[in-house]
């Protein structure tokens, strides 16, 4: 065999994806995360998968092709200030620009409460303090050209100084660097002369992009997880080929995809939000293959909801990103996130004597009620088991059975507090959550110019497919997609490895009309021969190569602007004009018709290129098409209370894995999948596709 595999650590679960390429078939599996390791949680997670194909875990790993794993180490450590400690050096006069931020910065990640009293706000905490800055005499322009040359001795003298001091990472970010990287590279070298223990991040290798503050500030990040990455890589890479692996374990950044472990390891930032960002780029992909080509991917694990959008078969990126209220210039696969997972945690408000639900989660430790871990609030778990829609025997396909009395008890005294009923109360608890997912999804495509109603949700995580129809049907979704069924639940994990191994390039570029096609071709033949270089050097040819590139445009004397796609092969004239035409269509669409001034004409900010080296594809089995629909037998049936109807109805309850193509069920229905259950609300169906999807008619 030749196992492709991908493991992603959650916040409460660590999900692992196992494609067999011989039979095209996915194995799915989940294991606690392990918080205080999440090495162990990822073991864990490869040996129940190893069990369910009767493989010991040695036999499993040494028939792997490729690993990759999704991991929330770097996010967790900036969160909890488990960091390095910082140096940083930059250009003398700069010293203080990281505490000055720019114009916005102070309101950035703040809440709506928070920003109606920006007088009593205060900046965020820096991750450096002014005494571990040093301003080094050197100095590149605009145009890349050397004004003043670097004083390698004043800098070998400001290195040691840092180091003495007790610092465990060293971050250079000097100015224009993104257009001559000579200075930063040379103070790269002496740093790892003078000080070789010190992990050193560079903005030119980190964060080559305008914008002197965000760059900065991703620099330090960088460095601030370095270390702590260096060790996590190394420790699950010795242990799997410990474990039988052949091979390096791979990692997924944010901007979609996965790079070999040299390469995570010099640059770490870019695996925040690699868990999430995996679901819309195993959307992407895969969605199209089905038949989507514009998909909301809604990801509800234990912890958070992530949403993402895929529009004409591409997922949509951002070039910024906040992260512990701090800004900073890194380009990722657009996820927002909110504190809304099976952990979220009701409680009243004391203020207003209201319920509300939480960003507070139970985590993987304790966990809801319902585990009976230890944990002594109720959760949309909880609520969900107390409503009957989660049988407590087959929750995991049966390997944990959950306390339904402690849910119940849970759940009980807030509904004392509340002057409810039991199941009024838990049905709350999940109207609440459902309107909150549904708010963020909004926020997302309405906010951005683009109507629900044009997608279809898919529904993926352990609690995704269990609420999806709610929020969709909030939005005026049709349809709900729980992709390759079973798979859903582990689908960020599935997403790991189908996106391929990615690189980013981007050249600033600025030009007004009429545009130098000159200039743009030579920029992306610079590029592009780098990535091709790079490319081949990890074993790619030709055939396996997939370029992509696109162009940030925006109207003269306007702030905003828009990346679009631009076709491989040198541009002529004409193209540069179709290429401000499609800039317009996208500006409409995004802010409205008549708030572009297309008289003021438009200009080129960058250049950006995506580099893919294609790993083997994940081809999906299609069952052929039924001559009739059928309602296939239920495995038993239970009493479940629906708030549609506000009763408990004798609900049928059908396994999952027996739902075929042409088959029909109408709601009120459960199927139950082993790591997800779905509900068929009252007055909606749910059939299954050609390609295995569980489809939810709203």
């Amino acid at each position: 065999m030749n196992y492709i595999v991908g493991v992603d650590i959650g916040g409460t679960f660590t999900d692992c994806a196992v494609f067999n390429p011989a039979s095209g078939s996915f194995t799915t599996a989940k294991a606690a995360t392990t918080p205080s390791n999440p090495a162990e949680g990822f073991f864990d997670a490869l040996e129940r998968a190893a069990k369910d194909l009767d493989l010991t875990s040695r036999d499993f790993l040494a028939q792997t092709r490729i690993l990759v794993n999704a991991t929330t180490t770097a996010t967790n450590a900036i969160v909890t200030k488990r960091g390095a400690r910082l140096g940083l050096l930059t250009t003398v006069g700069h010293g203080q620009s990281l505490f000055i931020m720019n114009g916005s910065g102070r309101s950035k990640g703040l809440g709506i409460d928070e920003l109606l009293y920006m007088a009593g706000s205060e900046k965020p905490r820096p991750l450096v303090t002014r005494d571990y800055i040093e301003e080094i005499t050197e100095r590149v322009d605009c145009k890349g050209e050397v004004v003043v040359r670097l004083d390698e001795g004043q800098a070998r003298e400001a290195i040691e100084r840092l180091a003495a001091r007790g610092i465990d990472a060293l971050a250079i970010c000097l100015l224009w660097s993104f257009q001559r990287p000579d200075h930063e590279l040379a103070l790269k070298r002496l740093a790892a002369r003078v000080a070789p223990h010190l992990f050193i991040s560079c903005s030119c290798e980190v964060s080559p992009f305008l914008g002197e503050h965000g760059r900065t500030v991703a620099t330090l990040f960088n460095a601030y997880v370095g270390p702590l990455m260096g060790r996590y890589i190394e420790g699950i890479n010795r242990r799997a080929r410990e474990g039988g692996l052949s091979s390096d374990v791979m990692f997924a950044r944010c901007v979609g995809g996965c790079v070999p472990p040299a390469e995570v390891a010099a640059a770490p930032l870019y695996t925040i939000d690699s868990g999430p960002v995996s679901g819309v780029q195993g959307s992407g992909v895969l969605g199209p293959k089905m038949g989507y080509d514009n998909i909301i991917t809604t990801d509800m694990g234990g912890t958070t909801f992530d949403v993402g959008i895929v529009y004409k078969g591409v997922p949509m990126t951002r070039n910024e990103t906040i992260l512990d209220r701090f800004e900073m210039r890194l380009p990722m696969i657009d996820v927002v996130s909110i504190g809304a997972g099976g952990g979220s945690i009701a409680y009243i408000d004391p203020a207003s004597s209201t319920m509300k639900v939480g960003p507070r989660s139970a985590g993987a430790e304790p966990g809801p009620m319902c585990y009976g871990k230890g944990g002594e609030e109720p959760t949309v778990t909880d609520a969900n088991v107390v409503l009957g829609i989660i049988n407590p025997d087959y929750f995991l396909g049966g390997q944990r059975r959950l306390d339904v009395a402690a849910a119940r008890r849970g759940i009980g005294r807030l509904a004392e507090g509340l002057g409810l009923s039991l199941e009024n109360t838990a049905a709350g608890i999940c109207r609440i959550v459902d309107s909150k997912m549904a708010g963020e999804i909004r926020r997302l495509t309405v906010f951005r110019g683009y109507d629900p109603r044009d997608f279809v949700v898919f529904a993926f995580g352990g609690g995704g497919p269990t609420h999806a129809a709610m929020y969709a049907r909030e939005l005026g979704v049709k349809q709900v997609a729980v992709p390759l069924g079973n798979a859903a639940a582990a689908w960020s994990a599935l997403g790991t490895f189908v996106g391929g191994m990615v690189h980013l390039y981007e050249r600033n570029l600025y030009l007004r009309e009429p545009l130098d096609v000159g200039a743009i071709n030579s920029a992306y033949g610079a590029m592009e021969r780098q990535a091709l270089e790079r490319l081949r050097g990890q074993g790619f040819d030709a055939s396996s190569i997939v370029l992509e590139r696109k162009i940030a445009i925006k109207y003269c004397a306007q702030v905003s602007h828009l990346e679009i796609a631009v076709p491989n092969g040198p541009l002529s004239a004409a193209d540069a004009m179709r290429l401000i035409d499609d800039f317009q269509a996208v500006y409409t669409q995004r802010y409205g018709e008549g708030a572009g001034y297309r008289e003021a004409g438009v200009e080129v900010l960058r250049l950006r290129l995506k580099a893919v080296g294609v790993l083997p594809q994940v081809e999906l089995k299609q069952s052929a098409a039924p001559k009739r629909r059928t309602t296939p037998r239920p495995k038993s049936r239970r009493l479940v209370y629906w708030w549609e109807i506000e009763r408990y109805a004798d609900t049928p309850i059908f396994d999952g894995g027996l739902v075929r193509a042409g088959h029909r069920i109408a709601g009120p229905a459960i199927i139950e999948l082993p790591h997800t259950t779905v509900p068929v609300r009252p007055g909606q169906s749910a059939e299954v596709d050609r390609f295995g999807n569980l489809l939810i008619n709203v």
